[in-house]
């Protein structure tokens, strides 16, 4: 489905997955998603007679499969109708508002995309239907600030490909060619305008009128970017960089950490793979197998990796990967002493692949002048982020000072997350007014500052608290602690009901582990068994180890079997 969704083949296996079904379940996915198979290939009767059959098989869902094919055959009012029945009989959710705006006209349907949004902000059909309902309104850059609300907390590339539309609509080529990079990036093949144009020959189009910049421009321009904590810009310009140098892997390397950090998995494991691919030697080629087997869960795997690498080639990477490895679980103090010596080794190396490696290829390359500031740029880029890990590694181990002096040197070379450790550091000290105003510089530079404000209001008062956690989660509704905190608050003050409801948000559109055991933690209190068991049994099916929740769960059903009920 993912590869080619319309193709007799597709069909043919989801027509054998159908007859091969055994359980209820089973026969309601493979209906339904023969369903959405013959509804994209505008077979609409018999993509209605599939999703019918699902829904009477059990499978709700299927009932929005059902009125997207009486309005693809003419039947609006009825499909406004079975939508609505929807709504009134079930709990709400985002997405059956977001279905029923799609037969509704004016206001109702602009008030059913708000509702869409209030209840799953993750959605991203509602942002691009107002965005263009701006345009309309001759409002072009006020579109372009609804397509960044979405944007800035979850990369779309259907977001990205509209917003490029847009400012090309303005003539802000430059901005256009951002995007179109950022979406190639999460998608090589994509084609915009509904499958009409390749998003490639569109960057080759508008390339043409915009001055190409070197390759030591590019790192000059990435550097300011990664300083900025501007995610979509570095990577576009890394985009920009593999053009230049198609198959660098240490660029590919680059491409997947920012992925990583972007929550963008897929994207990220693909360039990962590439580097290991194009890796130019042994000892590289090591460090990003190990990466891809931490990433998969594979973490005694990824250290043997890391061990082989140190044994062919002391370099930064492969004790970077070791102690990253290493420290990512709770570390006891002999523990935390090792990761430190391996990342003060790291710093010790005398070239890594992005560090003297680069600048040597680049000083070897007569084509490219390089400045002095860009050698710079180079050559702190990994080591700044080496600080920035060892100073988080200090303070758990409660060396304090030695933990300011490595985030102050990574703010040196302009490490702007570094904020956030010092600012660490301060509230250790119980200095609440230098970490608060710590984390206020790091809201002033930084593009993405979502974060920033949520762990601002660890250092103030409730009520400052509570603004700056309001304030990310209007940014990043995804954030799951501003949640957790307002809650809690409640609970404080006995506004029961309004903690469980508050939780509840985030649960209808991003079930979270942490904060289901919250939730099971409150029903427990309220004296709701019933509810508290069902939230223990949805949190262990994402980590069936979480001790927490656990015991919570035994203790609960401990309650039940007691229970007169």
């Amino acid at each position: 489905m993912e590869e080619s969704m319309i193709s007799k083949t597709t069909v043919m296996l989801l027509e054998r997955m159908r007859e091969c079904a055994t359980e209820r379940w089973q026969k309601a996915l493979s209906l339904h998603q023969l369903g959405c198979v013959l509804l994209e290939r505008k077979e609409y009767k018999d993509a209605q007679r599939c999703f019918e059959a699902a829904v009477e098989a059990g499978h709700v869902y299927s009932m929005a499969g059902v009125a997207r094919t009486k309005h693809k055959l003419g039947q609006p009012y009825s499909a406004y109708k079975l939508i609505s029945s929807l709504i009134f009989g079930h709990k709400r959710a985002g997405w059956m508002y977001q279905e029923r705006s799609l037969y509704n006209m004016g206001k109702e349907k602009n008030l059913d995309l708000d509702v869409a949004t209030e209840l799953d902000p993750s959605l991203s059909f509602p942002y691009k239907y107002r965005a263009l309902a701006k345009v309309e309104e001759k409002q072009t850059k006020e579109g372009i600030m609804e397509l960044d609300k979405f944007i800035g907390f979850k990369l779309s590339p259907d977001c990205l490909e509209l917003r490029a539309w847009l400012y090309i609509a303005l003539g802000d080529h430059d901005s256009a060619i951002r995007d179109i990079r950022a979406l190639l990036t999460l998608e090589p093949n994509y084609i915009t305008l509904h499958g009409k144009i390749d998003a490639e020959y569109l960057l080759q189009l508008l390339s043409r009128g915009v001055q190409q910049k070197s390759q030591g421009d590019c790192w000059m321009q990435l550097y300011d970017q990664w300083s900025s904590v501007d995610d979509v810009g570095s990577l576009a310009i890394i985009h920009q960089m593999l053009e230049n140098e198609p198959g660098k892997s240490l660029l590919e390397f680059r491409q997947s950490l920012l992925l990583l950090r972007l929550n963008c998995q897929k994207a990220a494991m693909r360039s990962l793979r590439l580097a290991r691919n194009h890796s130019s030697s042994m000892q590289e080629r090591l460090i990003y197998e190990g990466w891809i087997l931490y990433d998969t869960g594979y973490r005694e795997e990824a250290l043997a990796r890391a061990d082989r690498s140190i044994k062919i080639q002391r370099s930064f990477e492969a004790f970077f990967l070791k102690a990253y490895v290493l420290a990512d679980t709770n570390l006891d103090p002999e523990s935390a002493s090792y990761v430190i010596q391996l990342l003060q080794e790291a710093l010790k190396c005398p070239s890594d692949g992005l560090r003297k490696g680069q600048v040597s290829h680049f000083c070897s390359c007569s084509c490219y002048w390089i400045p002095c500031s860009i050698l710079v740029s180079l050559f702190y880029a990994n080591i700044s982020q080496a600080l920035n890990n060892l100073g988080s590694i200090y303070v758990d181990s409660g060396k304090l000072e030695l933990a300011g002096e490595c985030y102050s040197n990574a703010l040196a070379i302009r490490h702007t997350r570094a904020h956030q450790g010092l600012a660490r550091v301060y509230h250790q000290k119980n200095q609440r007014k230098a970490a608060y105003d710590e984390m206020s510089k790091l809201i002033e530079k930084a593009e993405s500052n979502a974060s920033a404000y949520e762990k601002r209001s660890e250092y103030c008062d409730r009520e400052m608290a509570k603004a700056d956690l309001d304030v990310a989660t209007q940014m990043d509704p995804l954030r799951t602690y501003p949640y957790r905190y307002r809650a809690a608050v409640m609970m404080d003050e006995q506004r029961e009901n309004e903690a469980v409801e508050e939780l509840s948000k985030v649960i209808n559109f991003k079930p979270d582990l942490q904060v289901l055991h919250l939730r099971a933690a409150f029903y427990e209190s309220m004296g709701d068994l019933s509810s508290a068991l069902q939230d223990c049994q949805a949190a262990l099916c994402l980590d069936p180890n979480h001790a927490d929740t656990l015991e919570l769960y035994r203790r609960m059903q401990k309650l039940k079997c007691g229970d007169p009920k």
